[in-house]
């Protein structure tokens, strides 16, 4: 019981490293120096951590 629990741990690990990765995949860059687009990268950035 204590293996299936650990495999059961390592599974759930492996798939929250996949959603996370997907997720930070999504991100746009900002290519110009500007104000607003880094507002813009800001708000994306930090829907992740709401």
């Amino acid at each position: 019981m204590e293996k299936l629990k650990e495999r059961m741990d390592a599974f759930s690990d492996a798939v929250i490293a996949i959603i996370i990765t997907i997720m930070v995949l999504e991100l746009l860059i900002p290519k110009h120096d500007l104000f607003s687009e880094y507002m813009q990268f800001g708000k994306a950035v930090g829907i992740f951590f709401y």
